[in-house]
């Protein structure tokens, strides 16, 4: 009964933070327009990556390795910080000297980028003692002050790209003070600089980070590439298929973040028998994502109007569809072999595939597609990946075990 009770809390957690970046997406492109969407979807898509290479290489490390230990306690604090300030300096300055962003909005770009990553790493150690109704609690401390300072903001006199930038940061702020206030008394801790654990957390967690870094990152590109070669509404365009479709995606994610505590916590059962409750997980997530899915085309033709004023595509919001059902595919699969010790061998197939969508999303841009073809060209490749994970490394250390 606890283990539905987390399956239902991770959910949770995630549907509260994919509740709360659909909202402000939404809020950006019925006031800034498409224009803005798309401007605000590359620095809340940097935002993601950032958080998902804190997460692999801190949040994926403590989880799996013995993080009361006092060297490997000091490692993980010390890549949690290093990780959000550099990324934060570095974001900041990137995104003002290319012109995406103006001096005092790059600033607060960067402010957003280091807290988001820090959120990140308070939603996983939350999640590691299987906490994930107290994770759904800051995810709505989070949006509740996002929404309270885009509220003021608009009251004072206006809403700009630098108000929702500052809103998302106020909000990851609040969640990380929440957070330490949630904690077990035993995570409670922070330890001085100790030698001896950097080695043992980059050795499991830089594979981790690339896995983690690479979904965003492709994403982060794809609306790159979608930008030059088409235009910044096309990707805003693009960005509210996908936004659309996020009620299903936020149930994979949620449930594959249960899973990879739970194969992680669970030692005692054979590989074999974890592969067949990844393959039950796959089949219950992709059914979920199809009917799920089937319900958003049946809302899109009014329900998208009403939110961003002009419905999004069809095709693209079908195609995101099959993207998530692709993750649905994936995720189980990568977890439980990275749990099992074969972070690196997931992190070459996923890698791998990242490349084959880039190289998918080129060639249907370069030769003149249409950009709403540019999620199917995704899932495609995506699919791939976990049909390798499974194939390549479960099936394989299940025969040899």
């Amino acid at each position: 009964m606890s283990g539905k009770r987390s399956a239902l809390g991770a959910i949770g957690s995630q549907g509260m933070q994919a509740l709360a970046s659909f909202t402000i997406q939404v809020l950006v492109a019925r006031t800034l327009g498409f224009d803005g969407l798309g401007a605000f979807a590359i620095a809340y898509g940097v935002m993601v990556l950032v958080a998902g290479l804190a997460s692999g290489m801190v949040g994926d490390s403590l989880v799996v390795l013995e993080r009361r230990t006092p060297a490997v306690r000091s490692a993980l604090q010390q890549f949690a910080l290093g990780i959000a300030v550099v990324a934060g300096v570095l974001s900041a300055t990137l995104a003002g000297a290319s012109g995406l962003l103006d001096a005092s909005t790059a600033a607060m770009f960067g402010a957003g980028v280091a807290f988001f990553a820090l959120e990140e790493l308070m939603r996983r150690l939350l999640m590691a003692g299987m906490g994930f109704w107290r994770v759904m609690l800051i995810d709505f401390a989070s949006f509740a002050v996002a929404l309270l300072v885009i509220a003021f903001s608009a009251l004072a006199g206006g809403l700009s790209l630098f108000v929702f930038l500052g809103a998302v940061a106020a909000g990851q702020l609040a969640a990380i003070g929440l957070g330490a206030v949630l904690l077990p008394r035993e995570e409670r801790f922070v330890v001085g600089f100790v030698r001896g654990g950097v080695g043992t957390v980059f050795r499991y967690g830089i594979w981790r980070a690339g896995q983690q870094f690479l979904r965003p990152a492709l994403l982060t590109v794809v609306r790159l590439l979608v930008t030059v070669l088409a235009s910044l509404a096309a990707t805003g365009l693009l960005e509210a298929g996908r936004v659309f479709v996020a009620p299903a995606t936020l149930a994979v994610s949620g449930l594959s973040s249960y899973l990879f505590v739970s194969f992680a916590r669970d030692s005692s059962k054979l590989l074999a028998e974890k592969l067949r409750r990844a393959d039950r997980a796959v089949t219950t997530l992709v059914g979920l994502t199809v009917v799920v899915g089937a319900l958003l085309v049946a809302l899109l033709p009014w329900g998208g109007a009403l939110l961003f004023g002009t419905a999004p595509d069809l095709l693209a919001v079908i195609g995101w569809i099959a993207y998530t059902a692709s993750i649905a595919a994936v995720t189980p699969y990568g977890a439980l072999a990275a749990v099992g010790g074969k972070q690196a061998a997931v992190f070459g197939i996923r890698a791998a595939d990242t490349v084959l969508a880039i190289g998918f999303v080129s060639a249907v841009l370069l030769a003149g597609g249409d950009v709403q073809w540019v999620p199917a060209a995704l899932a495609a490749a995506s699919i791939l990946g976990g049909l390798g994970i499974r194939w390549l490394i479960l099936v394989p250390l299940v025969k040899t075990g």
